[in-house]
């Protein structure tokens, strides 16, 4: 059972921001199994659970949902071991472009969770805005029901003119984004060494539910 991250979290990634080697890794690899990996993996099963009863397309293994401590080494540039950690349940995609995500990302910088859009181009935001001018009635009333939680923030940057002056200011704030993404970011606070968290994911996760069942629709 998950019960939040702990001492051994910190002291393997200060090891590692410290300098950021396998050696280093290999002396500290008791504190990467207590403070990462086992916690990492039971919040894995948690989450599982949890998408299990909001939509099988999310599921996935554990390898797929889980990152390791190495980064790839064709793009590691002189930095072998991850300085942080995710977990990331996402739809599994032939082109592997625009796949909705839910995720949960820590480092020593803090950790955030939400639903993201993983490598988005122009054609998956065109998608989104034709589904929501076709759907507008539908499309309002899920953005408003999102906006009243306040428990995620939209985010994405926005074009510099306006496209849709004429349209409902609450669809303006989606329909004039070049990305969105939903997210909760914060330090690392009492919370985080608790279980508590995970209940401050799942309540994040209810409150985009229809979101992500619109935008997989849309996408």
């Amino acid at each position: 059972m998950f019960q939040g991250f702990n001492e051994s979290t910190i002291r393997y990634y200060e090891a590692i921001r410290k300098e950021n080697c396998k050696k280093v890794y290999q002396e500290n690899e008791q504190l990467y199994l207590e403070g990462v990996k086992f916690p990492l993996n039971e919040l894995y099963f948690e989450l599982y659970n949890y998408f299990n009863g909001v939509d099988r397309d999310l599921l996935s293994n554990r390898r797929r949902c889980v990152s390791s401590a190495y980064n790839d080494a064709r793009f590691c540039c002189g930095t072998p071991i991850k300085e942080y950690f995710y977990i990331r349940f996402k739809l599994n995609k032939m082109n592997k472009k625009n796949a909705l995500g839910f995720f949960f990302d820590a480092s020593l910088d803090g950790y955030k969770y939400g639903l993201n859009i993983y490598d988005p181009d122009a054609s998956g935001m065109n998608k989104i805005r034709d589904y929501i001018l076709d759907n507008k009635h539908f499309a309002k009333k899920v953005i408003e029901a999102f906006n009243e939680t306040s428990l995620l923030e939209i985010q994405g940057e926005k074009y510099k003119r306006t496209y849709y002056p004429k349209e409902d200011i609450i669809l303006q704030e989606w329909l004039e984004r070049k990305r969105i993404s939903f997210t909760h970011e914060e330090n690392l606070s009492a919370v985080f060494y608790q279980r508590e968290i995970l209940d401050h994911i799942f309540s994040a996760f209810d409150s985009v539910k229809e979101v992500y069942f619109m935008l997989k629709e849309a996408l």
